[in-house]
């Protein structure tokens, strides 16, 4: 398991403001620039906006609030998109349930392994089916099934860093938020943290089958969906006493959900199938257009390759010296790598997939390129597009 017990942001007081808004923007380092401009990054222009740091303190503040209120509509379609995203992947993991239910004519209950389901009345007749058709068709169910699982545990880290680095940008003012957007980023936590206890203890199955039967059986759908963040105001208004947090508590709140997906990332113990190349007989994954061969093989190269390169900056952080030294750019440091190590996880489980599209290739070839080692320093671009659904 790995060790998410780093914070992933400094929580400023009234003297770090000051001192904040009297220091060069630069103090922050360059990654920290790259990270958070510009904020809104999956899609491209005109909602690829630039957010810059608050010069001045008289006013910085105002900064911030103009800056979040003008990109609030971005922000939208943004979380719209992942909504829908989201939405279409639930549709297919219904639809290859309730099929699967009518091939195999049982009941679903507890998640189990493919082989020995448990299906409650779905309300289908049965279907006969010869065995190789059955057997042809379960694998093609099983690969749509891993397509949920990966789609959405991509699209909600896309969800979450956008929301964590979105609130982030608004610490630098007095924001307050809803007292239930806090609420329910905990409640997401919880949903997450139960998945990981049960699959644990009760569920015997493969994740990809736990997870798609979780969702399924979740009338809310409340696994993996990452809360909307909206309605800030600028001062606690008479009459909301109480109703209402500071942005730092929402981030708090984020900071936590994104530890927590960070366990349930690093549970799924799926090996990329790069870690089995003993056999004379391995190949690569299949892929939809065998033109992409090449770009999957360089893709693969690219990933060990900064896998290396990460896990070497991760010794390096270890080093006392560097310990002792808690500089900003240091701690923007230690939540890049953090938001890297995440991200190359992710890239790792999409490569992983029975069947792999262009579109997925070029979602994780952008993913990688964002990532950049420069100096003994990690720099990264937070930009790219929704992970696609097909």
């Amino acid at each position: 398991m790995e060790d998410w017990s780093f914070c992933l942001h400094k929580d400023y007081t009234a003297d770090d403001s000051s001192s904040f808004c009297m220091s060069s923007p630069s103090m922050f380092g360059e990654a920290y620039l790259n990270e958070y401009s510009p904020l809104f990054s999956s899609f491209s222009s005109p909602l690829m906006n630039e957010y810059s740091l608050p010069p001045a303190c008289n006013s910085g503040q105002s900064e911030v609030i103009a800056t979040a209120r003008d990109d609030e509509i971005e922000s939208e379609v943004f979380y719209n998109k992942y909504s829908e995203r989201m939405g279409w992947f639930d549709v297919l993991n219904h639809d290859r349930t309730c099929g699967l239910g009518a091939i195999l004519n049982k009941e679903v209950g507890i998640p189990s392994s493919l082989e020995s389901i448990r299906v409650k009345d779905f309300s289908i007749p049965y279907i006969s089916w010869n065995k190789v058709d059955k057997k042809q068709l379960l694998k093609s169910f099983q690969s749509d099934f891993e397509l949920v699982y990966v789609g959405q545990s991509c699209l909600t880290w896309e969800a979450l860093h956008h929301q964590y680095r979105k609130v982030k940008f608004l610490t630098f003012s007095n924001c307050l938020f809803p007292k239930n957007v806090a609420v329910e980023f905990q409640n997401f936590q919880v949903w997450l943290e139960r998945f990981l206890e049960e699959e644990r203890y009760i569920y015997q199955g493969t994740r990809v089958w736990n997870y798609a039967q979780a969702r399924f059986a979740s009338k809310t759908k409340t696994l993996l969906q990452v809360p909307k963040v909206s309605g800030f105001l600028e001062e606690e208004k008479e009459g909301n006493e109480g109703e209402t947090v500071h942005a730092k508590e929402v981030l708090k709140a984020i900071d936590k959900c994104m530890k927590t997906f960070g366990n349930f990332i690093t549970a799924d113990r799926k090996k990329p199938w790069w870690k089995f190349k003993t056999s004379l007989l391995w190949t690569y994954p299949p892929v939809e257009d065998p033109k992409d061969l090449e770009l999957l093989a360089e893709l693969t190269r690219k990933l060990q390759k900064k896998e290396l390169w990460l896990k070497d900056l991760q010794g390096k952080q270890k080093c006392w010296f560097n310990k002792a030294v808690n500089r900003p750019s240091e701690e923007s440091q230690k939540e890049a790598v953090f938001f890297t190590l995440i991200e190359m996880k992710l890239i790792s489980r999409v490569l992983q997939m029975p069947i792999l599209s262009s579109s997925q290739l070029n979602w994780c070839q952008e993913k990688l390129d964002n990532i950049v080692f420069r100096r003994g320093r990690l720099l990264r671009t937070a930009s790219g597009p929704l992970f696609p659904p097909s």
